[in-house]
């Protein structure tokens, strides 16, 4: 194949993390609206949000069913066209009833997309002979920083639904000029002739690491900000700040994680960025000063913004056969850690207290250090 096609193709799904990026930020600034919509208490309203999670784990597997099937390619193009058209419906559901399927149809296409566009982004990595990965989720990441100050502009300007249809428009236009750059969907079929066959112990072993260190990132996301409300008395503004931090040093470190990973391979940089990532937190729920708890925040960022890129490409890469099915298993192993990290901090901290509470998250991160060797997989090209 020649490198002009396959540098395209590294861009091309790069574009395709990015627009993924942009449709999931541009869907955090309806959420309130759409609560006030329905008119529901937080607790049931969170039950509803929680459609969309549901409809995401369910499509996963069944994602990687068909990239085995029909080919990465093939069920990036489907999924992003659908991705890119189901972001219309929850923001136009008039009631609970309506939301719900709505929300349960925007998480499949969520978990479809995610699937197959790490299963592309692997195809690709492949046939570079060198790491990408982590550049394609820095694309995801930088997306979903503009989504979100997009659709806060937008909704200033033009309202809800001039939000949502214009970005629906916009992000499908985007989408539909990267598919043509893709490599060919006979790359990576895999086991055409098989169904859905359960991923080897390896790629579960690999995917329980992503839980972990999903759980981590998912933890800190969602309570940083009340970590450091609690420890120093801030107004809400200010202990924004930490997550704005945290998800920086993330951004940043994906940007350096493909030469990085290059320098010194997979199992050593998971291991050094998961010992970051205990250190700074570590850090950040001890040190008794705002501005050092932050920026050891970003460290913790830095830290654990590789772990997921390179988990996914190692399961891509344990089932060469079938490397749908391994990288569906990795991400919905890696997904539901995700979900499960910020209900597990909060129950914790009803007992112990929130510090203490993500002292879990340093623990997890040692856990991942120390099981790095699994990681390695990833270089395998």
């Amino acid at each position: 194949m020649l490198s002009s096609a396959i540098h395209k193709a590294r861009w091309a799904i790069a574009l395709t993390f990015f627009v993924h990026g942009t449709i999931l930020g541009s869907w955090i600034p309806l959420i309130p609206l759409a609560k006030e919509r329905l008119a529901v208490g937080p607790g049931i309203f969170g039950l509803a949000l929680l459609a969309i999670a549901i409809g995401a784990i369910i499509s996963m597997p069944l994602s990687g069913v068909l990239i085995n099937r029909f080919g990465s390619a093939r069920v990036t193009t489907t999924a992003g066209v659908v991705f890119c058209l189901a972001f219309i419906l929850p923001p136009m559901m008039p009631d609970l009833w309506t939301f719900l399927p709505a929300a349960l149809i925007f998480g499949a296409a969520i978990g479809s997309m995610d699937v197959a566009m790490n299963a592309h982004g692997i195809a690709v990595e492949k046939a570079l002979r060198r790491p990408t990965m982590s550049l394609l989720h820095a694309g995801f990441s930088i997306g979903a920083m503009t989504g979100s100050l997009w659709g806060a502009l937008l909704l200033r300007l033009i309202g809800e639904t001039g939000h949502v249809f214009l970005s629906s428009a916009v992000c499908f236009l985007v989408f539909l000029l990267t598919i043509r750059f893709y490599l060919p969907t006979t790359i990576d079929k895999g086991l055409s002739g098989e169904g859905f066959v359960w991923p080897t112990r390896a790629t579960i072993g690999l995917g329980l690491l992503c839980f972990l260190a999903l759980m981590a990132e998912g933890a800190v996301v969602d309570w940083s900000g009340l970590m450091l409300l609690e420890r120093f008395a801030l107004d809400a503004s200010t202990a924004a700040l930490g997550f704005a931090a945290f998800a920086a040093g993330m951004s940043f470190s994906r940007l350096l994680g493909d030469w990085m990973r290059m320098k010194i391979g997979a199992a050593r940089l998971v291991r050094w960025s998961a010992l970051l990532m205990a250190a700074g937190l570590a850090l950040a729920l001890v040190i008794p000063s705002v501005p050092i708890a932050i920026v050891a925040l970003a460290f913790a960022g830095i830290g654990i913004g590789n772990a997921a890129p390179i988990l996914f490409a190692g399961g891509g890469r344990l089932e060469p056969s079938a490397p749908g099915r391994g990288i569906a298993a990795v991400t919905t192993l890696g997904y539901a850690g995700f979900l499960a990290g910020p209900p597990l901090i909060g129950f914790v901290a009803e007992l112990t207290g929130l510090t203490m509470a993500l002292g879990l998250v340093v623990l997890a991160s040692l856990v991942i250090a120390a099981s790095a060797r699994a990681a390695g997989a990833a270089d395998a090209y």
